[in-house]
């Protein structure tokens, strides 16, 4: 199976079948269930706190919060949006929509997920709303009782369509609700999600979105402390029982960039080497979402779940540099993720600086990420094998957020407020060449709002930098001196 083939297939997941045979019997095949007034949950996300002490009103927050989500796993699994999907002709059409027997409209599984999320609270100190003739974060720690508890009756919901389910399209499409339902962080979701990448059983179907629900965790905020930037909010008063659920799924995504048999079954004797041309389409397809998501960790070093330190950053450095032991070799748009990812880890814990962090290497790893992800485009200006425009805005944004992590002392929900720190020199130097060498040429735009075809990428001076900083005097390799866990490959010519 090609890739181009793989992609349209899990396509076809996404789309339906027109018969699904493991639809519950508790329901009207014939007609979609349809959702009650949205009003209390609205109202309860906008206030956000539930006041514990208060039993009855717990328990009723919790019994509409069950509600509202039994009615998108139900949703989600209904027959009749498989058929619309399929465009069967048995449907009745109204108004251009297909409708069930009550004349109802048959609504899309991306316009359910899309409706969910206006109820998804997701914690980001970028996100702000101008209220009472101020600016302010539009989700703070006075929603953390609804994040909780909407979040378990959606973990509750959707957890066991995703595991139980008889019908792949209804796993895989589950999977990609919950995705979207783990924009919250909310701590329900980190041990489901956990499971299922940890899990052989799980299919590559379903682990290639369990990855984007993990992306989506690690993108969260702690509600609590925006300003440490660490993930998600805490469920406990021991900040360590934290550390090690996301110690847990770091570590669990790492495990799919460096271990192929992690996301796809069936290599003969489990030996990379051994692998058809097809399946290392399919290993090179998922991994690029899992180095995606590796790129949400915001430290280049965190607690691993059995004490051990983990080095996210090593890992996307590894990719970077394309170490021999990835295989298939890291493609050009690998690199370019991995090359964002490591300008959103700071080289700092806790609001310390991590000791004997190297900026040479990470100026190295981004250097030689850099080329690799140019290269088609140097050798041939009309290249069209990647989303060059998108890639240069994304890779731009990275470099300019990348600048205030080197500051200890960097406030999150005060972007441009931050000293700049002595160790960001050797790496703001291959952001300012990349720029200039890269970013500009692929990036430019004519009077008509169009990509302008024919610029050169000239990615001379990228690799005489990278020759310099291989040879440079002292030069440790390793990412973290002192650590020899932290050794970096050995990077190939570019």
């Amino acid at each position: 199976m090609t890739l181009a083939k793989y992609t349209s297939w899990t396509l076809l997941l996404v789309v339906g079948f027109s018969l699904i045979s493991g639809f519950s019997a508790a329901q009207d095949p014939t007609k979609v269930p349809q959702r009650g007034s949205s009003t209390d949950i609205e109202e309860r996300r906008d206030a956000g706190t539930i006041d514990k002490k208060d039993k009855v009103a717990v328990e009723a927050a919790k019994k509409t919060f069950a509600s509202f989500a039994k009615y998108y796993a139900e949703i989600i699994a209904h027959p009749l949006v498989y058929k619309a999907a399929q465009q069967d002709g048995s449907l009745k059409i109204l108004d251009g929509k297909p409708v069930d027997a009550a004349s109802k409209p048959i609504p899309t599984i991306e316009e359910k997920i899309k409706e969910l999320e206006k109820f998804i609270l997701e914690p980001n100190p970028a996100i702000t709303v101008f209220r009472d003739d101020a600016t302010e974060l539009k989700v703070s720690k006075k929603h953390a009782d609804y994040i909780r508890e909407f979040g378990a009756a959606l973990d509750d919901a959707l957890k066991p369509v995703i595991e139980s389910s008889t019908e792949r399209v209804i796993r895989v499409n589950a999977m990609r609700m919950y995705a979207a339902a783990c924009k919250s962080g909310a701590p329900a979701h980190w041990p489901t999600v956990i499971e299922l990448l940890k899990n052989a059983n799980t299919k590559t179907e379903v682990k290639y979105y369990a990855l984007q629900a993990a992306a989506n965790l690690l993108s969260a905020s702690d509600v609590f402390d925006y300003k440490s930037r660490r993930h998600a909010f805490t469920v406990s008063d021991k900040r360590s029982e934290n550390d090690k659920q996301i110690g847990e799924l770091i570590a669990a995504v790492e495990a799919c960039i460096l271990d192929p048999n992690t996301v796809i079954e069936g290599i003969p004797e489990g030996k990379i080497e051994n692998a058809s041309a097809d399946q290392l389409d399919v290993v090179r397809f998922v991994r690029r979402q899992a180095i995606k998501t590796l790129a949400q960790v915001r430290s280049v070093t965190l607690p691993g779940p059995d004490g051990k330190p983990l080095f996210p950053a090593l890992t996307l450095a590894r990719v970077c540099m394309s170490d021999p032991a990835l295989v298939p070799a890291p493609s050009p748009a690998e690199c370019a993720e991995a090359v964002i990812g490591l300008c959103n880890m700071a080289p700092v814990v806790g609001g310390a600086p991590v000791k004997g962090f190297n900026t040479d290497s990470l100026a190295e790893a981004v250097t030689t990420g850099l080329i690799t992800f140019a290269k088609p485009r140097a050798e041939k200006p009309l290249d069209r094998t990647l989303a060059w425009r998108n890639y240069s805005y994304r890779l731009g944004e990275a470099f300019k957020n990348w600048r205030p992590i080197f500051d200890t002392g960097f406030d999150p929900t005060k972007p441009t407020d931050f000293n700049p720190a002595p160790g960001e020199k050797a790496v703001g130097a291959v952001i300012a060449l990349a720029q200039d060498t890269i970013l500009a040429p692929i990036g430019k735009i004519d009077d008509n709002g169009k990509l302008v075809d024919g610029l050169a990428v000239d990615l001379t001076k990228l690799r005489t930098l990278l020759k310099q900083l291989q040879a440079k005097e002292g030069r440790t390799g390793l990412l973290i001196n002192g650590v020899p866990e932290t050794a970096m490959p050995v990077a190939a010519a570019k």
